[in-house]
């Protein structure tokens, strides 16, 4: 019980082993990026390093989208992100393994018997989060094609209970981003010491909430509340196209499972049609507090309806997607 408590505020945890080979290495800064977090930063001599900040040891989610955008090789990864105690305990295997849909225990690589899946099963084994976009807009015929994509997802009683806000204005989008962040900020610089100590109040204070809030005091968003900052508030990477998803409240059974089905069809449709997608609920989240109401209008939300994701779209700036390694589930037979 004591050690529970004891890793409710920055719990120890143990993080992936991230490397670069220099010799490899352009110094093309895409790995520096693509991280979602600020989990790396550039040396003196423009080499990526990881690094961790405000008693966080390392700012890793174990992604490895780094790796995926890496186009010489140099980006490597070992290990997974583990918390051994506390509510944000992983419960997850530790064993970090590419993709194996034909059972082969890892006796040959991706590479070598990807042609044998479906167009479907790549799509989905080589589908990575995007944060590298081209300045090229994404025309109204291929974001319908995705929307279409999600109309035709299954959901409880054929409800459809989501509707669909799609902005291509890059200022409205800029603005979303600014409005969202000054609630972010303030809850990241809470949370977070830059000095990287555990005063006694914010240990006690997040210690209580996590026991009532769990997911919401998991420390690993603040590491990309710290990212957008330093890039300038950016948290939809300037990508040409956002799509807004809203539930509908009064759907039946879980709206919320319906809307997840829906957006996963049109991110999968997406990446089958060259584009690219990022999931984003980062500036989603302070919709939801009351000072947002009115710019919460502004952006056509009202009742029954209430945004509970989005995804950034747009053109990929050089290579993406790309089979990575992912840690396992744990998984229970009843035969």
């Amino acid at each position: 019980m004591f050690d529970n408590w004891k890793q409710a505020y920055l719990p120890d945890s143990t993080f992936p082993d991230r490397r670069v080979d220099k010799e490899l290495c352009s110094r093309c800064k895409r790995c520096y990026e693509a991280c979602p977090t600020f989990g790396l930063d550039l040396d003196e001599e423009g080499y990526p390093v990881p690094i961790g900040y405000g008693g966080m040891e390392q700012a890793c989610l174990n992604c490895w989208n780094c790796v995926a955008v890496c186009p010489t090789g140099a980006m490597q990864m070992d290990g997974p992100y583990k918390v051994e105690q506390g509510p944000f305990k992983t419960q997850l295997q530790g064993a970090m393994a590419y993709p194996d849909p034909l059972g082969l225990d890892g006796t040959r690589p991706y590479e070598d018997f990807c042609e044998d899946l479906t167009p479907v099963e790549r799509t989905i084994y080589e589908r990575r989060s995007n944060r590298l976009f081209k300045k090229k807009p994404v025309p109204k015929e291929l974001i319908k094609r995705v929307l279409e994509a999600g109309r035709f997802a299954p959901s409880a009683g054929n409800c459809q209970p989501y509707k669909f806000i799609v902005i291509t204005n890059k200022n409205a989008i800029k603005t979303i981003e600014r409005e969202a962040m000054k609630t972010l900020k303030f809850f990241k610089n809470l949370y977070h010491n830059k000095d990287g100590k555990k005063p006694a109040w914010k240990t006690a204070l997040f210690t209580a909430l996590s026991q009532v809030m769990v997911n919401e005091m998991d420390p690993r968003p603040y590491t990309a509340v710290e990212k957008a900052e330093r890039w300038d508030d950016a948290i939809y990477w300037d990508c040409p196209a956002m799509i807004m998803l809203l539930k509908n409240t009064h759907g039946i059974s879980n709206p919320d499972l319906d809307l997840g089905i829906c957006a996963q069809n049109m991110v999968l449709a997406a990446h089958s049609l060259g584009l690219g997608t990022c999931y984003i609920s980062l500036s989603i989240k302070p919709l939801h507090y009351p000072h947002m109401k009115s710019f919460k209008r502004k952006l056509g939300v009202t009742p029954p309806w209430e945004p509970v994701t989005s995804i950034a779209l747009g053109y990929p700036k050089g290579k993406i997607d790309a089979a990575v390694k992912r840690d396992s589930p744990m998984v229970d037979w009843i035969e």
